[in-house]
């Protein structure tokens, strides 16, 4: 995302840049669970995971499909929430089907993760398994709809016993993050006058393509917000936006540590793939000497959760500190920094904000901040300060 300024004073533009496209693993923060009991036990989660990761590769051809960003175009939703008015009648509208597609790809993500892990389907909801999975394999993504017999089929496989036991290995399967968010919400979505709230708009999740923007008011400025997409193949179509530009905003996923992703190229994990990009982004000369570098290490909340089993050395093997928040998350952090090339270090500063996309109080405080970087380094360039 590229972000202009537009005042009597100064101009600039603020890149929010996502990366995430293809994943591998996920773990939904909407529903949690007592993981394990003892080290015997998160020991052989560990083996599992090591064990599926295999398999999950094996499976690439299967499993090459857009999930949850990091976090990018939340924000960018955000955006509209905070600072223009919200959502219009037709954008509820398009929303509404998005939150119908999604719901449906995340029970078809649980039905198929059940399969992977050799769960057995219930024999009672057997029949509807299979009325799931044949309408989701042959309907367009974008034709997707919630009919109150669809939705009889979805209630009873999500209650029932093998989903159950499913939700409780979520952690293994590729899995959307606003699944059972969705899932649990079913009567409610599934009401014949259901309109989108904003929660269900910020969950909701459709892959970025090309680029799009908004633009709108903030205090006395007139911005312009860009939202690009971050694959390799997307990069070439944004990239030229960003020349000369005062600030850029990396959102990077910090619960992708143990997950993996395709990036159209190949697999790799998450967070080095991010951090590849990160050092790819903020060295490139096309921001120029004095660009402030601002990354949004976000979805903490799912981070959290994910460092009661899984130590951050899966990811980071010399990380030798303690697993809890503040130091993995420091760590990380110090890591982004690091690839700031040194010849750089005196003219480039990242200013770091640990984030969650979905919390619009967050995001609004956090945005406050950004801006008021950028448009002191705007400043700086018009030589006003």
């Amino acid at each position: 995302m590229s972000l202009d300024f537009n005042s009597s004073e100064t101009h600039g533009i603020i890149g929010l840049i996502d990366h995430l496209k293809f994943r591998m693993f996920c773990c939904s923060n909407d529903r949690r669970f007592n993981f394990y009991r003892n080290e015997a036990e998160k020991r052989e989660i560990l083996r599992r995971h090591v064990l599926l990761t295999k398999k999950l590769k094996m499976k690439n051809c299967r499993l090459k499909r857009r999930g949850p960003e990091s976090g990018k175009s939340t924000i960018f939703k955000q955006m509209k929430i905070l600072h223009m008015n919200g959502f219009t009648d037709i954008d509820l509208l398009n929303y509404r089907y998005l939150v119908y597609s999604n719901l449906i790809q995340g029970i078809n993500q649980l039905i198929e993760g059940a399969k992977l892990m050799e769960i057995e389907i219930s024999s009672d909801v057997v029949e509807d398994v299979a009325t799931i999975t044949n309408y989701y394999q042959t309907t367009h993504p974008a034709e997707l709809e919630l009919t109150p017999m669809l939705a009889l089929h979805i209630r009873r496989v999500y209650k029932s016993e093998f989903i159950v036991k499913t939700l409780k290995k979520q952690h293994e399967i590729v899995l959307l993050d606003s699944a059972v968010y969705f899932l649990e919400n079913l009567d409610r979505i599934a009401e014949n006058d259901y309109k989108p709230n904003h929660q269900d708009i910020l969950r909701s999740r459709v892959p970025t393509t090309g680029i799009c923007d908004i633009e709108f008011k903030y205090k006395n400025m007139s911005l312009r917000m860009v939202d690009v997409g971050g694959q390799r193949s997307e990069q070439r179509k944004w990239i030229h936006c960003f020349d000369n530009v005062n600030g850029v905003l990396f959102v990077a996923e910090l619960s992708g540590y143990n997950q993996m992703l395709f990036d159209g190229e190949q697999t790799v994990n998450r967070l080095k793939y991010s951090l590849y990009l990160f050092k790819r982004i903020v060295n490139n000369k096309a921001f120029g000497k004095r660009t402030a570098i601002i990354l949004f290490l976000n979805k903490v909340d799912i981070f959290k959760e994910r460092l009661a089993i899984f130590p951050l050395d899966v990811c980071f093997r010399a990380y030798s500190g303690e697993n809890e928040f503040d130091a993995t998350a420091n760590y990380v952090s110090d890591r982004f920094h690091s690839v700031v090339a040194q010849n750089m270090t005196e003219v480039k500063t990242v200013y770091t904000h640990y984030t969650n996309a979905t919390d619009t109080r967050n995001i609004d405080r956090v945005f406050e901040s950004c801006v008021d970087v950028v448009f002191r380094v705007s400043m700086e360039k018009a030589a006003l300060m």
